[in-house]
């Protein structure tokens, strides 16, 4: 009886702890950046493609695992409302692409054969309990590794014949609308089973802290407002995010807690007025974008006091050094998220050690078991100064005597974080920062090992330069005032 008791007790005090900490959220300091156990927090990751949950064939335990042994703190989910098929995206093998008839969704199947994705249909109206098991499973060990989850509601892309809410393959009669139409609020009964899965999800996940919830992925998929690749979606789907975002800020009002809301914005970054801030994303705190190159959306949107996120790379050779040039060049911009999304990782090579065979050639991305630990080294690099009290300055250039590009984020007087990229002379740069004496670190990206450290003192605001050591392709400095 008395070891009942204690039990008792000490599971009374985890609750207790649980509820009394604090989902991940914006920083008060600094919107810019998130905060995370009381701490400044970036995320920086090389996930998987996102079929930890869906696909029961994949060792979540040894993936997550093996992130936290990276120095990696993030990675991206699907919820079971989306599948791919093996091949689509020119993918041999995906996360993604449960094998046929093993997709584990939120829904029971139903006894009527005919899943357009192998098996039998699913009945809209009953939840299964062994994905929520496996969702559960999940987001404990997420939680134990403080790995922080952006947990996917909706997606249709180019897969519309295959989600469960077509109704081909439910038997429940949904209304049968193009693809096009699924992320509006013009999708018939359709709209209904959405409320009810986001809220499911919504309330099954309530008690975790280390989730963000996603509302829709690329929902500018074949459904752009304008021409070109970084359009953001059109405005009936701007209205349909701005009502699921409202469902769940009405859910969560009578939850303990209360999380950080994202959506995918565009592909390469556009600048988001204040009008269209006002009318549709007063609920959004993250604004995700692909393949953002040129950090734009970083630069364009620094403004508007939101984390700005660069969540899926993509579209270059299996093995490049882009991958870590891109998310240097976007955390280094006021960025507060990178995600390198990262085919290593597959059914059987949990431990991101394997690489993913590409069938056509439009679509390549990283295949390359080494870009993880480069990852690492930037997240490690930002950890090593006081990112939330810096903001991006580039007239701390004064002058670059070379062919160098740079990204600045400067906490004036005090310190000074620097990427270089784009040039490999060692020609010298000149600094217009506060007058003193620094701590000078210079650091190889690649893998995170400080390549010099010097001590530089100047006596007149301007009159401080640079000449960095020799390197190939970037490199990085810090410097942290000490007189």
């Amino acid at each position: 009886m008395m070891k009942y008791k204690i039990y008792l007790f000490v599971m009374s005090c985890y609750f207790a702890f649980q509820l009394n900490a604090q989902p991940i959220k914006l920083h008060p300091d600094n919107k810019h950046y998130f905060q995370f156990k009381n701490k400044p927090t970036v995320l920086v990751a090389s996930t998987e493609h996102y079929g930890s949950i869906i696909n029961p064939d994949f060792d979540f335990d040894k993936y997550l695992k093996t992130i936290k042994k990276t120095g990696l703190n993030h990675t991206r989910i699907w919820l079971g409302d989306y599948v791919e098929r093996p091949g689509d995206f020119c993918l041999a093998q995906n996360t993604s692409a449960p094998l046929p008839g093993k997709l584990l969704s939120p829904w029971m199947r139903s006894s009527e054969p005919g899943f357009a994705a192998g098996g039998n249909k699913f009945d809209l109206n009953k939840w299964n309990p062994v994905f929520f098991a496996r969702l559960h499973a999940f987001m404990k060990e997420a939680s134990d590794n403080d790995i922080v989850v952006e947990c996917i509601l909706f997606f249709v892309g180019p897969n519309w014949e295959l989600l469960p809410m077509n109704p081909v393959n439910n038997i429940n009669n949904t209304t049968n609308i193009k693809g096009v139409d699924y992320l509006t609020l013009n999708n018939g009964n359709i709209l209904e089973h959405q409320k009810k899965y986001c809220l499911k999800m919504i309330t099954e996940l309530n008690h975790y802290d280390n989730i963000i919830f996603n509302i829709a992925n690329e929902p500018w998929f074949s459904n752009q407002e304008h021409p070109g690749f970084a359009s953001p979606p059109r405005d009936e789907t701007k209205e349909w995010i701005k009502e699921v975002s409202q469902w769940i800020v009405d859910a969560e009002k009578k939850l303990p807690k209360q999380h950080v809301l994202s959506v995918d914005y565009s592909n390469e970054g556009s600048a988001i007025s204040e009008q269209e801030l006002n009318k549709y994303w007063n609920n959004i705190s993250v604004f995700n974008h692909h393949y953002d190159k040129n950090a734009k959306s970083a630069t364009l949107n620094y403004g508007i006091n939101r984390v700005m996120s660069f969540n899926e790379t993509g579209l270059m050779p299996q093995s490049s050094s882009q991958y870590r040039i891109q998310g240097w060049k976007y955390l280094l911009s006021g960025g507060a998220l990178y995600d390198n999304l990262d085919y290593t990782f597959k059914v059987g090579a949990e431990d991101g050690e394997g690489r993913t065979d590409f069938v056509c050639n439009w679509y390549h991305a990283c295949n390359d078991p080494k870009t993880k630990f480069e990852m690492a080294a930037l997240l490690k690099f930002m950890n090593s100064f006081d990112f939330v009290n810096c903001r991006p300055n580039y007239n701390v250039i004064g002058c670059a005597w070379g062919d160098q590009n740079f990204c600045v984020l400067e906490n004036p007087g005090k310190e000074y974080a620097i990427y270089i990229y784009g040039g490999s002379n060692t020609n010298s740069v000149d600094l217009n920062i506060v007058a003193g004496k620094y701590d000078i670190i210079w650091v190889n990206p690649s893998d995170g090992k400080i390549i010099k450290r010097t001590e530089q003192e100047s006596e007149k605001r301007g009159e401080f330069r640079l000449a960095p050591p020799d390197y190939n392709e970037d490199i990085a400095v810090l410097l942290r005032r000490v007189k």
